[in-house]
């Protein structure tokens, strides 16, 4: 019959149609991807490149997508893990490998620094570059490695990896130590040695001149508080 539409224009029609809604989804995931990465990358960084790849079709197909980072406390540079959920529902629907450059702050050594220093302000150099080139773990600011120590040497000009700082020891293996005890009414001090590496709060053994053996508390420079 004239003027009607044949069956295969009508297929065209709703291929077209299934397409741009499909598009439609692809642009409001992509734009909540976004979203979700600027809001935690680090302060004064500035997103440079977002690729959010080919959506499974069960993220594709949800009108609603509620992406989430799968490691929220990492920096979300170089290859993201994504979580899509879909609507009100907690399911989720699928995950997304985003790629994301970003150009921020870093902090590199100023000159060598050796294993069982304390970080300060000068042993620092601010820089600013693509931080998806660096390696994960690094520091991006010098206020996550000053009054820290050393875990092992770093050459001068290098990034600095936060595993290789830790919290400062005030307390020193066979270095000789205060031990205080405290109770109702009484308190006590004796001298000893300690017989472990601790930071504050850390557990460690204390050796008394008797040749007892204690677990204290690390309370302070070659200070101990020992545990009821």
């Amino acid at each position: 019959m004239k003027g009607l539409p044949s069956l295969r224009a009508l297929l065209a029609l709703a291929c077209l149609v299934q397409a741009g809604t499909v598009l439609a989804y692809t642009d409001v995931l992509q734009e909540r991807v976004r979203r979700l990465v600027e809001q935690h990358l680090p302060a004064g960084s500035l997103l440079t490149k977002l690729d959010v790849g080919q959506p499974s079709s069960r993220i594709s197909a949800c009108n609603d997508p509620r992406p989430y980072l799968v490691h929220p406390r990492r920096p979300p540079v170089g290859r993201v893990a994504t979580g899509v959920k879909c609507g009100a529902s907690d399911s989720v629907a699928g995950y997304l490998q985003v790629t994301v450059g970003a150009l921020g702050g870093y902090v590199v050594t100023a000159r060598k620094i050796d294993a069982g220093e304390v970080i300060q302000a000068d042993m620092l150099i601010s820089r600013r570059g693509p931080l998806e080139d660096l390696p994960k773990g690094s520091a991006l600011s010098a206020s996550q490695l000053i009054g820290r120590q050393a875990a092992r040497s770093v050459a001068k000009g290098s990034v600095v990896a936060l595993k290789a700082v830790r919290e400062r020891w005030l307390v020193e293996r066979d270095n000789r130590v205060s031990l205080r005890a405290q109770g109702t009414g009484f308190s006590l001090t004796r001298d000893g040695k300690a017989l472990d590496n601790g930071s504050l709060g850390n557990t460690v053994r204390f050796k008394g001149s008797d040749g007892r053996m204690l677990n204290a508390q690390v309370v302070g420079k070659n200070e101990l508080q020992l545990q009821n």
